[in-house]
């Protein structure tokens, strides 16, 4: 993934804080300028290997998905799937 400069400096910020607090980073202390910006919360970032973070329990829902996984594909980005009323008497 390429990286704008403002991406650099706060992740580069966030490890160097925990770093001197003698701890891990924590899931959404890094706030990229892409996800800042997006009103709709559609980006996020995190630990996939921390179960309680965010992006985990985003990556556990059924409506996630990956971009060409039926040919075997692994890309490291995934989508979630839209919901969408065809039935507007459902409301």
């Amino acid at each position: 993934m390429e990286k704008c400069s403002y991406c650099v400096q706060r992740i580069e910020a966030a490890k160097i804080t925990a770093d001197k607090e003698n701890r891990e980073v924590r899931d959404g202390e890094i706030v990229t300028a892409c996800q800042q910006a997006c009103p709709t919360s559609a980006i996020s970032f995190g630990n996939l290997n921390d179960p309680q973070s965010e992006v985990s329990k985003r990556k556990a829902t059924e409506r996630d998905y990956q971009v060409l996984a039926d040919l075997n594909f692994r890309p490291r980005t995934t989508y979630t799937a839209g919901v969408i009323n065809p039935n507007p008497e459902l409301g």
